[in-house]
Parts: structure tokens; C-alpha cells; sequence
């Protein structure tokens, strides 16, 4: 699902973003993506979602060779990836279910489509009591809750998830990384970043670490299952 060859980023004038980073992730995998600050997580993410661009190297994902991709394919690229962020990016005037219908909108979703899928995953997540909510009325294990239904409405083959625990205390994030493994079941592929070193001693799942932009830990835990070959996600790309 995630291919980097030999990828090098460096920010001007002389930071190390990645180093000669080279890692597979197959379809289907559950890992974690772990270092200290500024050790090339969010530049990994980042270079997956092209928001950036590799110095050297070359980055595919579902087969697809991002480096060649052209600009107004990104788009495109970014619909078939969910993302789950640390400050939840939820918009503030709308519902919990308006938050979540808000992902299905912007991609032309046919409003009969909407009102079957929101209700859908807003039981998955267990919030069908908070529908009609706003995002302050609601803890901050919920607004994640929502994130991560926003993330998944689509059943993207991938989900990014950037230091989902982050803003919410221990007990509420064993029910995230739980929410993520569930989705991970259906057959999404997920990366968690993360800082919670007993999280991921916990789960039990692949772990990647880096360190100044080199991976200098593959660890595969709990039975992974070797990464298969990814099949194509990006039809039209």
C-alpha cells in the first residue's frame, strides 16, 4: 500500500525531514510510526499525502508513483486516504453529523447515500446519541470519535493517523487505537504516529521507528502477516 525507496527530504537551509528512508507497508497492515520530535513522522505523512515533495527517492502508493503524479490528480490521491489529526479539525459550527456528512458533500455524494452512510458510522463509532451536537458540547474523546468517523465514512483503503491520542487522557485513547484496529479489520490499511510508547507496547502491532530521518527499527509484533503486493486504489489517478 506504501512504497518509499531510498527517499531523502531535507528542509532548507539543513534539516533532516528523511534520510535514505526505504519501507514497505502492505494492504492491509496496521503499523505504528514512532521517534522523537522532529524525527521524520509528520514528514512521512506529509510525503504520502503530497504535501511535500522527495529530494531523492520515489514514493508509491497503491502502485501508484507519486512522484509523476500531476498536481490536479492530488486531489484524488487525498479522497482515498483518510486522516485522523491531534487537534481533531472539526468545524465548529457544524453537528457532529454535519461534521461527518461534510466529508461526503465535498465529493458529490448523493444525499440519499449521505443519510444512509453518516448514521452508519456514527454507530460504529458509538456516537449515535450525539448527532446533533456541537463539538464543544461534547468531551474530547468524542470530537476524536468524530474525526475518526470523518476519516472512515468513505472506507478509504488507507487512514493516516497523526498523534491521534494526543489531546485526550489514557483510558479514552485505549477506546481510539481499539476504534482504529476495528477499522483496520475491514481491510483498511492504517499508520498511527505517535508519541505513546505504552500505547504501542500495548497493541502489539508493526513498529517503525525513526530517528533523525532514518528508520532504525522494523519490528514486527503479535503474528503481522508479511505485506502483500497492493493492489491499485487510485482508479483514476
Amino acid at each position: 500500500m506504501i512504497v518509499f525507496e531510498d527517499v531523502t527530504k531535507i528542509y532548507d537551509p539543513d534539516v533532516v525531514g528523511l534520510q535514505n528512508f526505504t519501507c514497505h507497508i502492505g494492504k492491509g497492515d496496521f503499523a505504528f510510526l514512532v521517534g522523537a520530535s522532529g524525527s521524520g513522522k509528520s514528514t512521512l505523512i506529509k510525503l504520502v499525502l503530497k504535501e511535500l515533495e522527495p529530494d531523492e527517492g520515489r514514493i508509491l502508493v497503491a502502485g501508484r508513483n507519486l512522484n509523476t503524479l500531476s498536481r490536479r490528480k492530488v486531489p484524488l490521491l487525498r479522497r482515498n486516504i483518510g486522516c485522523v489529526f491531534q487537534d481533531f479539525k472539526l468545524l465548529p459550527t457544524k453537528t457532529v453529523y454535519e461534521n461527518v456528512a461534510y466529508a461526503l458533500e465535498v465529493v458529490g455524494e448523493p444525499r440519499r447515500s449521505i443519510r444512509r452512510k453518516v448514521p452508519e458510522i456514527l454507530s460504529l463509532v458509538g456516537l449515535s446519541d450525539k448527532v446533533n451536537s456541537l463539538p464543544h458540547e461534547i468531551s474530547g474523546g468524542e470530537q476524536q470519535r468524530v474525526s475518526v468517523a470523518r476519516a472512515f465514512v468513505n472506507h478509504p483503503p488507507l487512514l493516516l493517523a497523526d498523534e491521534p491520542t494526543g489531546n485526550i487522557d489514557p483510558d479514552t485513547a485505549i477506546g481510539i487505537m481499539q476504534l482504529l484496529v476495528r477499522i483496520n479489520r475491514t481491510g483498511t490499511t492504517v499508520l498511527v504516529a505517535t508519541h505513546d510508547r505504552a500505547m504501542v507496547d500495548r497493541m502489539r502491532r508493526r513498529v517503525l521507528q525513526l530517528d533523525n530521518g532514518r528508520l532504525i527499527r522494523d519490528e514486527r509484533r503479535g503474528g503481522y502477516d508479511h505485506p502483500v503486493e497492493a493492489e491499485p486504489l487510485l482508479q483514476e489517478v
